[in-house]
């Protein structure tokens, strides 16, 4: 039995956002981040309150991913992407990649068809498949976890204020729905002395509470140099830097964006498999994720081509009329993590303009 008052509301809730998660089925991960987000905001007092029988907290990660995303034919990311989305509470200990401490190396055999019948070449092999060894008191290391300490806090502290500021609005609208002429009801609260009076002025308290609370929190975040939009500037300036420095050092990201746009649009005599190849990657790779505008066994939208647009190729002339194209590829890449939240280009700056 569910000790949470008024369930429905959660659940209606959670039905609308999982209406709109398919709606935007065709989209990636990152237009369908917020909506989960939000399903987890809905969902978790649902599961702390006893609604869904024999599920814990800490299940929540693998009740919304099998229970509601799966079974509304809703697609995401099944990588610690998607773990990352909820809270050290939330999810269980070896389903966390943020976590080191809690995290284990899982060690699978070497594939037959890998082997090669040298004991020393098969152990190595087995090796660089599997190993995850840091030296004791490796003080990179530490940097690197207290990293992750402070990312955890800092969401855990913004989730927070985000679930106040969402239960402050949401009484706010109820009650200036009910009672929106405020002075007729503060004189019928002064007038009154019925039990249901002294109950409505608990409520109008808390409705005054609630108004303190999103005042104090605009009021922090406003704190400093600059509006909130500012600070929203900064941060996704930020964020543009951060997804260029993790496509750069992510060992599996082997295509730039620029590779997958020449690729599509250039005029190369050479074969498939060539190009494959040449970028080092799998020939269905190229014919699935890259070529096509959506993966012809998925359905999946290849979302790098809506991007091609911004894209911007230098021909250069030099004094000896030789011509030829500028490759930027990492300004390139770094600018259309820019513009994917929406940030103005960073101007080139040619350090020397004599060829």
């Amino acid at each position: 039995m569910s000790s949470l008052e008024n369930p429905q509301e959660y659940v209606m809730q959670q039905q609308k956002i999982l209406e709109d998660l398919s709606s935007i089925e065709h989209k990636d991960f990152e237009t369908k981040k917020q909506y989960i987000m939000r399903l987890r905001e809905v969902t978790r007092p649902l599961v702390e309150g006893g609604y869904y029988e024999g599920v814990k907290l800490q299940d929540l990660a693998s009740f919304i991913q099998k229970e509601l995303l799966s079974k509304h034919g809703i697609s995401y990311n099944n990588s610690g992407d998607y773990y990352g989305l909820f809270q050290e509470d939330e999810k269980h200990s070896e389903k966390n990649p943020m976590s080191s401490r809690t995290r284990e190396k899982i060690s699978s055999p070497l594939p037959i068809e890998k082997q090669t019948g040298d004991e020393d070449i098969d152990k190595l092999k087995q090796a660089a498949r599997s190993g995850e060894t840091l030296p004791a008191d490796y003080q990179f290391h530490t940097y690197l976890e207290r990293v992750i300490d402070v990312s955890n806090e800092t969401t855990k502290q913004a989730e927070s204020l985000i679930r106040k500021l969402g239960g402050s609005f949401y009484f706010i609208d109820k009650f200036d729905k009910m009672f929106p002429d405020k002075k007729e009801l503060e004189t019928e609260l002064r007038t009154g002395n019925s039990k249901k009076i002294k109950e409505m002025a608990e409520l109008y308290d808390y409705y005054k509470q609630c108004e303190h609370t999103i005042e104090s929190i605009e009021s922090g975040i406003q704190h400093g140099k600059g509006n909130v939009m500012d600070k929203i500037d900064a941060l996704e300036v930020i964020l543009a830097e951060q997804r260029h420095i993790s496509k750069q050092i992510d060992e599996r990201s082997k295509i730039t964006f620029l590779e997958k746009w020449n690729t599509i649009v250039a005029e190369i005599e050479i074969g498939i498999s060539a190009i494959a190849k040449k970028l080092g990657v799998n020939k269905k790779h190229l014919t699935n994720n890259v070529r096509p505008k959506e993966n012809p066994v998925t359905g999946n939208k290849n979302m790098h081509h809506n991007y091609i647009s911004w894209f911007r190729a230098i021909q250069v002339t030099a004094p000896n009329g030789e011509r030829f194209t500028f490759d930027a590829k990492d300004y390139f890449d770094k600018q259309i993590e820019r513009g994917k939240l929406q940030i103005p280009f960073e101007p080139m700056v040619l350090k020397n303009c004599e060829l």
